[in-house]
């Protein structure tokens, strides 16, 4: 009984081990594959959750696999990072042992993105703007024309999404140093809003919801029962 014990314990061990090395290697060519299908200077961070990884090989559904992608160009901004969440990703056994995965059906794509401030006031064309978190807002400084002068307008701006563009729309301002009447206050904060379009998501998601962080806004973004190509990942 003690030798029993003994083998199975090592088999157990084996398995374990086989288990984790199968997750490197297979982590290791996801991370080449989407290197080369979105021509990343380097590897992103892939890594595939659930245990045991060997049974949802052998089904040919993983049912977490997570991909952090640094310095992505999206549209009117760029230098952004993504991490994605694969939930459902299927890749039969015998072609992935073939190594020739040409798609991959996945149920859910859910992400989110990084746009630091001084990227979101770069896309955002108004000269000088400064952008920091005002609680669940920001707080917007910038230079704007109004009547022939550059004025400086301070302003908070409320975040939302309007049919996949971030929205961003100016509140409460203030003309710093100059009595200025209403009218031209509401003129200010209406030139102090502007719109922000991210453009060919990796991955094919889209944007759903957005919300200011420390370093930057937060951005939500998911795509369904999509099929991963190498023409259509980016």
């Amino acid at each position: 009984m003690r030798r029993l014990l003994i083998v199975l314990v090592v088999l157990a061990a084996l398995l374990v081990v086989a288990d984790r090395v199968g997750v490197v290697v297979a982590e290791n060519r996801l991370a080449g594959q989407i290197q080369q299908q979105l021509a990343l200077d380097s590897k992103p961070d892939v890594s595939i959750r659930g245990i045991p990884f060997l049974t949802q090989a052998i089904s040919g559904t993983y049912k977490d696999i997570r991909v952090k992608l640094p310095d992505v160009d999206a549209g009117d901004v760029s230098n952004v990072t993504v991490d994605a969440r694969l939930q459902g990703a299927h890749v039969p056994l015998s072609t992935a042992l073939r190594g020739s995965v040409d798609q991959i059906p996945v149920d859910r794509i859910s992400g989110t993105v990084l746009i630091p401030y001084d990227q979101l006031a770069k896309a955002s064309g108004i000269s000088g703007l400064k952008i920091s978190r005002e609680g669940d807002s920001l707080r917007l400084n910038g230079s704007v024309p109004v009547l022939g002068q550059s004025i400086q307008v301070e302003a908070i701006g409320r975040v939302g999404v309007d049919n996949g563009h971030i929205s961003i729309d100016a509140e409460q301002a203030k003309v710093a140093g100059i009595p200025v009447p209403q009218a031209v206050v509401d003129q200010a904060a209406r030139l102090l809003s502007f719109r922000v379009q991210p453009q060919n998501l990796p991955l094919n998601l889209r944007v759903t919801a957005v919300r200011p962080a420390d370093d930057g806004l937060q951005v939500d973004a998911v795509s369904d029962d999509v099929v991963l190509r190498p023409d259509s990942v980016q």
